[in-house]
């Protein structure tokens, strides 16, 4: 982890209400890892007082140029989308516990709202390995998905509440219809909402698959201080901070309330 001002490139509408800035990574500063985030200074003023924090929706390694993909939805937010190109941001990162691949070879990336950035990184960073991941992306309506730059060999299911693009129904509803063939050796990472996550559990657990979720829990203090990040767990750790022991975790070892 290793503080850094990074110079804005671009900073843009890519949907309703949702923005991607894009940054020049310092040559000194290592590659984050896809589910890692930056937490964010959006200004040299006391208000807002704490940084925000932003999981990385792309990194171009040839071009060091990383971005995040927000929603513009507070103070906060509200001053980042009106930072310009040329000026600098203030970054902290990367942070945090990161996905991790397993013995299966079949991904199934499942994204929402703000978790689509980080998600739409991790198909992305597979499809670099040599992976052909399976994109399932949730929003409320067509005018919520923002535009995306994927790689060739990632495959994007859109889900819609409306039916007004792709597949009509949550993310978990296009899932429950694939067969048991088509999710053998399959594993599965996510970002999105709460109640996605908890769904999307509860549709892996009894098929056997491998899930990991990254938390989307509100992080105030970032170091682990302040323990307003935590979440429970089912084991002997009782509770857990987002900020410091995830913001990835097995879905297994939540605590889905």
């Amino acid at each position: 982890m290793k503080q850094f001002v990074a110079d804005v490139l671009e900073n843009s509408v890519v949907a309703k209400d949702y923005r991607e800035v894009f940054v020049r990574w310092p040559d000194e500063v290592r590659v984050p890892f896809p589910g890692q985030f930056l937490s964010l200074r959006v200004n040299r003023s006391t208000v807002p007082f704490l940084r925000r924090p932003f999981a990385v929706a792309s990194f171009d390694k040839p071009l060091r140029v990383a971005s995040i993909i927000y929603h513009v939805r507070g103070p906060g937010t509200e001053i980042l989308s009106r930072v310009q190109p040329g000026e600098k941001l203030d970054l902290l990162g990367p942070r945090g516990f990161y996905f991790r691949t397993g013995v299966q070879n079949r991904p199934f990336l499942v994204g929402g709202g703000t978790g689509t950035g980080p998600i739409v990184y991790a198909a992305n960073s597979l499809a670099e390995r040599g992976y052909k991941p399976l994109l399932v992306l949730g929003h409320r309506n067509s005018a919520s998905f923002p535009q995306l730059r994927l790689n060739p060999e990632v495959r994007l299911q859109k889900c819609t509440d409306d039916g007004s693009q792709g597949f009509q129904g949550t993310v978990v509803d296009y899932l429950s219809t694939l067969s048991t063939e088509a999710i053998r050796d399959g594993f599965v990472w996510a970002c999105g909402p709460q109640a996605m996550l908890k769904a999307l559990h509860n549709w892996a657990h009894p098929r056997g698959l491998p899930c990991f979720v990254s938390l989307e829990q509100i992080i105030a203090c970032g170091v682990g201080a302040c323990m307003g990040c935590t979440v429970e767990t089912v084991d002997e750790r009782k509770f857990v901070r987002v900020c410091t022991e995830g913001p990835v975790f097995d879905s297994e070892a939540i605590k889905w309330t």
